[in-house]
């Protein structure tokens, strides 16, 4: 679903995820390489895209949209959560079996978006 912008929103929006790209590639986690950092920050591009459109960040539908395995997305979002930018609330599934993981940027993630307006 595309999301309506102005010029000042793709501005904002460009800001924001230069910070947390900084922020994700400087902070070297012990046994992290480069790639995982890559790809935790390009996760993370697509979680706050979802949040701008309002949509909820659920695995599965992080899996649709980058077209990954499930292991890999739940890899990176576990790494996501452990640098503090994700955290995440339990629905029930809308068949009523089974657990859903809803996402949602934590206040460290939500400041880099302000600092950026």
């Amino acid at each position: 679903m595309p999301i309506p912008q102005t010029a000042d929103t793709r501005q904002m929006s460009r800001t924001y995820m230069m910070r947390l790209i900084n922020l994700i590639m400087e902070n070297r986690r012990p046994g992290e390489t480069a790639s995982r950092r890559l790809k935790q920050a390009g996760l993370m591009s697509c979680i706050y895209t979802m949040h701008l459109a309002g949509e909820a960040v659920t695995v599965t539908k992080l899996c649709e949209r980058v077209k990954a395995p499930r292991n890999v997305v739940v890899e990176i979002v576990k790494a996501l959560e452990s640098r503090g930018f994700l955290t995440y609330k339990t629905n029930l599934h809308d068949g009523g079996r089974g657990r859903v993981y809803v996402y949602s940027l934590t206040e460290k993630a939500a400041a880099l978006v302000s600092v950026a307006e």
